[in-house]
Protein backbone atom coordinates (compact mmCIF):
# COMPACT_ATOMS: atom_id res chain seq x y z
CA UNK A 1 0.00 0.00 0.00
CA UNK A 2 1.06 3.35 -0.99
CA UNK A 3 0.05 5.64 1.77
CA UNK A 4 1.74 3.86 4.12
CA UNK A 5 5.26 4.84 2.78
CA UNK A 6 6.97 6.87 5.22
CA UNK A 7 7.15 10.64 4.53
CA UNK A 8 10.00 12.91 2.77
CA UNK A 9 11.62 13.98 5.92
CA UNK A 10 14.88 14.23 5.26
CA UNK A 11 14.09 16.54 1.97
CA UNK A 12 11.59 18.61 4.02
CA UNK A 13 14.33 19.63 6.30
CA UNK A 14 17.55 19.92 3.37
CA UNK A 15 15.00 22.37 1.99
CA UNK A 16 13.97 24.19 5.14
CA UNK A 17 18.11 24.41 5.78
CA UNK A 18 18.49 26.18 1.96
CA UNK A 19 15.26 28.43 3.09
CA UNK A 20 17.00 29.27 6.17
CA UNK A 21 20.75 29.90 4.49
CA UNK A 22 19.67 32.34 1.69
CA UNK A 23 17.01 34.60 4.64
CA UNK A 24 20.59 35.07 6.64
CA UNK A 25 22.91 35.29 3.62
CA UNK A 26 19.79 38.16 3.22
CA UNK A 27 19.82 39.51 6.43
CA UNK A 28 23.47 39.97 6.80
CA UNK A 29 23.86 42.75 4.08
CA UNK A 30 27.00 43.49 2.37
CA UNK A 31 30.33 45.12 4.12
CA UNK A 32 30.68 48.70 4.08
CA UNK A 33 32.87 51.48 4.18
CA UNK A 34 33.65 55.07 4.49
CA UNK A 35 34.57 57.50 1.77
CA UNK A 36 34.59 60.88 1.45
CA UNK A 37 31.97 62.98 -1.02
CA UNK A 38 32.35 66.39 -2.04
CA UNK A 39 29.90 69.16 0.30
CA UNK A 40 30.87 71.98 -1.74
CA UNK A 41 32.06 73.05 -5.05
CA UNK A 42 35.69 72.98 -5.53
CA UNK A 43 37.24 74.81 -8.47
CA UNK A 44 40.44 73.44 -10.69
CA UNK A 45 43.52 73.84 -9.14
CA UNK A 46 42.37 74.74 -5.42
CA UNK A 47 43.33 72.88 -2.32
CA UNK A 48 40.58 70.48 -0.87
CA UNK A 49 39.95 70.84 2.86
CA UNK A 50 38.22 69.04 5.06
CA UNK A 51 35.35 71.26 4.90
CA UNK A 52 34.81 70.83 1.14
CA UNK A 53 34.12 66.92 2.04
CA UNK A 54 31.70 64.38 3.78
CA UNK A 55 31.86 60.80 4.57
CA UNK A 56 29.58 58.69 3.25
CA UNK A 57 28.59 54.89 3.53
CA UNK A 58 29.27 53.01 0.27
CA UNK A 59 29.53 48.83 -0.13
CA UNK A 60 33.07 48.53 0.55
CA UNK A 61 35.57 48.03 -2.77
CA UNK A 62 33.13 50.23 -4.57
CA UNK A 63 35.43 53.24 -4.49
CA UNK A 64 39.03 53.16 -4.76
CA UNK A 65 40.90 54.97 -1.49
CA UNK A 66 42.01 58.50 -1.93
CA UNK A 67 44.40 60.48 0.19
CA UNK A 68 43.27 64.49 0.28
CA UNK A 69 46.51 65.35 2.11
CA UNK A 70 47.71 68.10 0.41
CA UNK A 71 46.19 67.35 -2.59
CA UNK A 72 44.39 70.06 -4.96
CA UNK A 73 41.32 69.31 -7.55
CA UNK A 74 42.72 68.19 -10.83
CA UNK A 75 39.50 69.56 -12.30
CA UNK A 76 36.11 71.68 -11.37
CA UNK A 77 34.51 69.31 -9.19
CA UNK A 78 31.12 69.40 -8.16
CA UNK A 79 29.02 69.07 -4.86
CA UNK A 80 27.75 65.27 -4.63
CA UNK A 81 30.47 63.96 -6.47
CA UNK A 82 32.42 60.89 -5.23
CA UNK A 83 36.26 61.93 -4.56
CA UNK A 84 38.41 59.94 -6.81
CA UNK A 85 42.36 59.51 -7.39
CA UNK A 86 41.87 60.76 -10.69
CA UNK A 87 40.11 64.08 -9.05
CA UNK A 88 43.25 64.88 -7.80
CA UNK A 89 46.75 66.30 -8.44
CA UNK A 90 49.48 66.78 -5.96
CA UNK A 91 50.47 70.29 -7.82
CA UNK A 92 51.60 73.08 -6.54
CA UNK A 93 49.71 76.17 -6.66
CA UNK A 94 50.35 79.15 -8.35
CA UNK A 95 53.40 80.91 -7.82
CA UNK A 96 53.30 84.18 -5.91
CA UNK A 97 52.15 87.26 -8.22
CA UNK A 98 50.97 84.70 -11.07
CA UNK A 99 47.26 83.99 -12.47
CA UNK A 100 45.48 81.14 -13.58
CA UNK A 101 43.60 81.39 -17.28
CA UNK A 102 41.79 78.47 -18.51
CA UNK A 103 44.28 77.42 -21.70
CA UNK A 104 43.87 74.05 -24.14
CA UNK A 105 46.70 72.08 -23.50
CA UNK A 106 48.27 68.87 -24.68
CA UNK A 107 46.25 65.92 -23.21
CA UNK A 108 49.94 64.36 -22.32
CA UNK A 109 50.86 67.67 -20.30
CA UNK A 110 50.50 67.20 -16.44
CA UNK A 111 50.15 68.97 -12.95
CA UNK A 112 53.28 70.74 -12.41
CA UNK A 113 54.82 70.90 -15.80
CA UNK A 114 56.82 74.05 -17.28
CA UNK A 115 55.29 75.63 -20.59
CA UNK A 116 55.71 78.23 -22.83
CA UNK A 117 52.21 79.78 -23.82
CA UNK A 118 52.69 81.22 -27.51
CA UNK A 119 50.23 83.92 -28.29
CA UNK A 120 49.49 84.63 -31.63
CA UNK A 121 47.56 87.68 -31.93
CA UNK A 122 49.17 89.87 -29.99
CA UNK A 123 52.30 87.99 -30.97
CA UNK A 124 54.68 87.13 -27.62
CA UNK A 125 55.43 84.25 -25.49
CA UNK A 126 54.88 84.09 -21.66
CA UNK A 127 56.05 81.04 -19.52
CA UNK A 128 53.77 79.21 -17.38
CA UNK A 129 52.95 75.79 -14.97
CA UNK A 130 50.52 73.70 -15.59
CA UNK A 131 48.28 73.70 -12.46
CA UNK A 132 45.80 71.56 -13.43
CA UNK A 133 45.19 69.67 -16.76
CA UNK A 134 42.43 69.68 -19.07
CA UNK A 135 40.54 66.67 -18.91
CA UNK A 136 36.87 65.39 -20.57
CA UNK A 137 33.46 65.67 -20.10
CA UNK A 138 30.69 63.18 -20.35
CA UNK A 139 30.60 64.02 -23.78
CA UNK A 140 34.00 63.74 -25.16
CA UNK A 141 34.78 67.24 -25.29
CA UNK A 142 38.10 68.76 -24.38
CA UNK A 143 38.34 70.74 -21.37
CA UNK A 144 40.54 73.64 -20.70
CA UNK A 145 43.46 73.47 -18.39
CA UNK A 146 44.88 76.07 -15.94
CA UNK A 147 48.24 77.55 -16.44
CA UNK A 148 50.24 79.83 -13.96
CA UNK A 149 51.29 82.78 -16.07
CA UNK A 150 53.40 86.36 -14.72
CA UNK A 151 50.61 89.09 -14.40
CA UNK A 152 52.00 91.33 -16.32
CA UNK A 153 51.17 88.29 -19.40
CA UNK A 154 47.83 87.41 -17.64
CA UNK A 155 45.57 89.77 -19.44
CA UNK A 156 47.65 89.52 -23.09
CA UNK A 157 47.04 85.39 -22.12
CA UNK A 158 43.36 85.67 -21.34
CA UNK A 159 42.35 87.74 -24.51
CA UNK A 160 44.48 84.97 -26.67
CA UNK A 161 42.71 82.04 -24.85
CA UNK A 162 39.01 83.46 -25.44
CA UNK A 163 40.07 84.09 -28.92
CA UNK A 164 41.70 80.34 -29.53
CA UNK A 165 44.52 82.07 -30.41
CA UNK A 166 47.32 80.15 -28.01
CA UNK A 167 49.60 77.66 -28.68
CA UNK A 168 51.20 75.97 -25.41
CA UNK A 169 54.92 74.73 -26.52
CA UNK A 170 56.20 71.71 -24.16
CA UNK A 171 59.66 70.61 -23.40
CA UNK A 172 60.37 67.36 -24.16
Amino acid sequence: MYWFRRPPYLRWALAALIVALAGAGELRGSPTAEHPFLAAAVPAGAEIDAEALELRTVPAGLLPAVDTEGARAARPLAPGEPLLPSDLTGAPAAPAGWWLVPVRLPESVGAGREVRVVLLDPAGDVPGVVVAPGGEDGLGTRLPGLVAVPGAGAVDVARAAANDQVMVLVAP
